[in-house]
């Protein structure tokens, strides 16, 4: 199938230190449909953001010194080194600088979509990006010259990837990570925030909770194939599913958190479809009870040749998703597509979008540290301009209660 010019139109936009981890391995890719060079790392602190324009310099495909590679793909946000780990802090330093956040972003030209990518465990990809997807969704409200955006970023869908702390990591961690799901999810005046919200967490890809270098490169390494599959079947498709897709049933039945479930290199001339989805089904990228999913979707990638060849058809893709999904007694809303890649050969990878789960499985990793530190730090500034008050917390907390509990029923 030959590519066109059609195809959805990403930008990365990646904050704090871990979010730079992972958009930096966008680079480390062959192909990135439909991101292309679009991607943004930004940072209050100027020494972790070099250290990601260091790992992205050693992935570029070109000869870019580290002043141009900065001016391309980083921005140093806000007047303070830092945001101490206190997500208010995050908050305030693009709330400081959003008129430079918005003229970066521009800089690409224009996008159909916006993947956010952040560490839900930090303070200034936690703090910021919940923040900036609202001030996108809400007509840039904070920026005096909200008159200087451009028409087409009214209508960018805004989708988030947060990636949830290691369990053992120290409690303040984890109340930042429950304080950024909620941000995600639900504005201060308890609307949709981000059209769509992707989790991951850290234990469940590294079950061996290692924590060094070379584990965080493999789940961030397995992040970025989830998206990859995602963002692909926008761009190349015998059926059409796209992000609009992804995001418009699930956020009428206010469902709109997921999780990548993830098999690749599995060979399509030896595996049954649905067997395919089964293995898909057992690496989910946080603990969830499958059989809770309400919204869902099948993303089958497969060779040209495969394809061609008539080796694997839309319809047999159709037909595994709807006898995995009655199986497994799932009642859900969604989609399947099959999608070609380049070359021969029989590797099949399958991606499973499972959306409007039962979060309760997640949240209880967290939710003791959050209670314990929860009225300490209401009421406090963070020492860079954030604060917390007691009302943003009982806010914060009630906003994410309602939708977990609906979305447990």
């Amino acid at each position: 199938m030959a590519q066109t010019d059609t195809f959805t139109r990403w930008s990365v936009i990646a904050s704090g230190e871990g979010g730079g981890r992972i958009a930096s391995q966008f680079f480390d890719r062959a192909e990135n449909p439909g991101i292309d060079d679009r991607v943004l790392v930004m940072n209050t602190n100027r020494a972790d953001l070099r250290n990601t324009i260091d790992r992205m310099r050693g992935t570029l495909q070109d000869e870019r010194g580290e002043e141009e590679t900065m001016e391309s793909h980083a921005l140093e946000f806000g007047s303070q080194q830092g945001a101490g780990n206190f997500f208010p802090n995050g908050e305030a330093c693009a709330r400081e600088d959003l008129d430079r956040i918005v003229s970066r972003i521009k800089d690409f030209g224009t996008s159909d979509a916006f993947m956010h990518v952040a560490t839900l465990g930090g303070g200034t990809g936690n703090g910021s990006i919940p923040y900036t997807i609202e001030q996108f969704k809400t007509g840039l409200a904070d920026l005096e010259d909200a008159g200087a955006t451009e028409d087409w970023m009214d209508s960018v869908i805004h989708t988030a990837f947060g990636v949830w702390p290691y369990y053992y990591e120290q409690p303040q961690r984890h109340f930042n990570a429950v304080c950024g799901l909620s941000r995600l999810l639900r504005t201060a005046d308890d609307t949709q925030n981000a059209d769509m919200v992707l989790l991951a967490s850290n234990s469940q890809l590294d079950d061996e909770e290692n924590g060094n270098g070379r584990h965080y490169d493999s789940i961030n390494d397995a992040i970025i194939t989830a998206i990859d599959l995602m963002i692909g079947a926008g761009r190349e498709t015998r059926s059409v599913i796209d992000v609009k897709d992804y995001v418009t049933i699930p956020s009428q039945m206010d469902a709109y958190h997921f999780t990548p479930a993830v098999a690749t290199e599995m060979n399509g001339q030896v595996y049954e479809l649905e067997y395919m989805l089964d293995q898909a089904a057992e690496n989910t990228y946080v603990p969830m009870d499958v059989g809770t999913t309400t919204a869902a979707y099948a993303i089958v990638r497969a060779p040209e040749s495969m394809i061609d060849d008539d080796e694997i058809s839309e319809p047999e893709v159709y037909g595994a998703f709807r006898d995995w999904t009655t199986k497994h007694d799932i009642n859900v809303a969604g989609q399947a597509s099959l999608t070609p890649k380049r070359g021969r050969g029989s590797d099949v990878d399958v991606l499973l979008l499972l959306g409007g789960f039962d979060l309760n499985p997640l949240l209880d990793h967290s939710w003791d540290e959050f209670e314990m530190l929860g009225d300490s730090l209401a009421g406090t500034g963070g020492g860079t301009g954030g604060e917390l008050t007691q009302a943003q917390l009982d806010r914060i907390v009630d906003n994410l209660e309602a939708y977990v509990d609906k979305n447990a029923e």
